[in-house]
């Protein structure tokens, strides 16, 4: 037994520390991944980097027999790499005109479309 350790008094019967309590009372500090799941991250990300080209070439041919198919799929991985949109609700009055402006951003670069083509 490690000398710098002290025994802990506050143990139930079965040994475990009551809640709240522990051996160890500052903790892993803030921010301090779980190495296990610091691991899994790693090996999820080298075998999606390794397949990633594979996966262009899945699509293109499930494409070809199922387009609606390839379609969902990739819907599907856009998740994965886009954030969700969520709904707004716009109340306005009856005969209000309402104009609506749509701005992508591309490199960083906002983009509403029309305005490259002088439009809007």
């Amino acid at each position: 037994m490690n000398q710098d350790l002290k025994p802990v008094k506050n143990r139930t019967k079965a040994g475990q520390f009551p809640k709240g309590a522990s051996g160890n009372p500052k903790g892993r500090p803030k921010g301090t991944p779980n190495k296990i799941n610091e691991r899994i991250r790693e090996t999820i990300h080298a075998a999606l980097d390794e397949t990633a080209p594979d996966v262009v070439k899945w699509i293109r041919r499930l494409g070809k027999d199922d387009p609606k198919g390839a379609l969902q799929v990739y819907a599907a991985l856009a998740e994965f790499a886009l954030p969700k949109l969520s709904r707004q609700e716009v109340k306005a009055e009856a005969d209000a005109v309402v104009k609506h402006t749509i701005t992508f951003r591309r490199g960083g670069k906002m983009i509403t479309p029309g305005h490259e083509r002088g439009e809007g």
